[in-house]
């Protein structure tokens, strides 16, 4: 259940463009979707859920709250296996731990959920400074994120606007005249990136950052998961995971 539209929902491009920050042609702001499901009242509040006897079944197996497992069952698309305390899940594209449902920084018996509809979130909030300010800005919209392999938590872009969040430079040559095969710049996520790492994780209160400077392709259309998401078949962790090859 999500709480009423008038608990938590605000404007977001009044609440960013009316600081003391003053913004510029062509800045990229980086906004973190948290903030952006709050104001958008993304918030479920998880002791109003029953949980279905399916969530009971896997909450004990990965020793999880049969709540919070309920919601994770609702807000993920497919999901691939745990370890206890999290489900292993696919949203929007994405692969990430308990659907991006995230139970921080929000009121103790609450959970923020990602944002309904993240890329007109990022369009709106676009347009809103270009018809409003008269200011031409590009939009992420960021979440932290754990790496395989890696330790600690970089940043992923759930959503764009205004630029190509993917460059593919396939066919370019590298500097001793090799001709890249696969790769492609994700823009995007390292933008994000830039963002999770500046705005903390606990009590420093810095939802947004802007970046100025940083050129990017300018893009209008309108996009989706999709045009930041790898196929699974071309994936080398899920197809290699998913690999019955053992090498002693």
């Amino acid at each position: 259940m999500r709480l009423p539209p008038t608990v938590f929902p605000f404007d977001l491009h009044e609440a960013i463009s009316n600081t003391n920050f003053r913004f510029m042609q062509n800045d990229i702001v980086i906004v973190s979707s948290k903030f952006v499901s709050i104001s958008e009242g993304a918030v479920v509040q998880i002791d109003r859920l029953r949980a279905s006897h399916k969530a009971k079944v896997i909450a004990k197996r990965f020793q999880m709250d049969e709540k919070l497992t309920e919601l994770v069952l609702r807000e993920a698309d497919q999901i691939y296996g745990g370890i206890p305390g999290f489900l292993l899940c696919k949203k929007n594209g994405m692969l990430c731990p308990n659907a991006g449902i995230d139970r921080s920084n929000i009121p103790k018996g609450s959970a923020v959920l990602y944002p309904p509809l993240p890329f007109d979130s990022a369009n709106r909030l676009r347009l809103n400074f270009l018809n409003r300010n008269k200011l031409k800005i590009f939009v992420v919209i960021s979440d932290s994120r754990l790496m395989p392999g890696r330790l600690g938590t970089s940043g992923i872009a759930i959503a764009v606007s205004g630029f190509k969040p993917v460059i593919d430079e396939r066919g370019k040559k590298d500097l001793f005249g090799n001709v890249l095969r696969v790769t492609m710049r994700a823009v995007g996520d390292g933008l994000a990136s830039i963002g999770v790492a500046l705005m903390g994780e606990s009590l420093e209160s810095t939802p947004v950052v802007v970046v100025r400077g940083f050129k990017v392709k300018e893009d209008n259309k309108t996009m989706n998961w999709q045009d930041l998401a790898i196929d699974p078949l071309e994936d080398i962790y899920r197809r290699s995971f998913g690999s019955k090859q053992t090498f002693d």
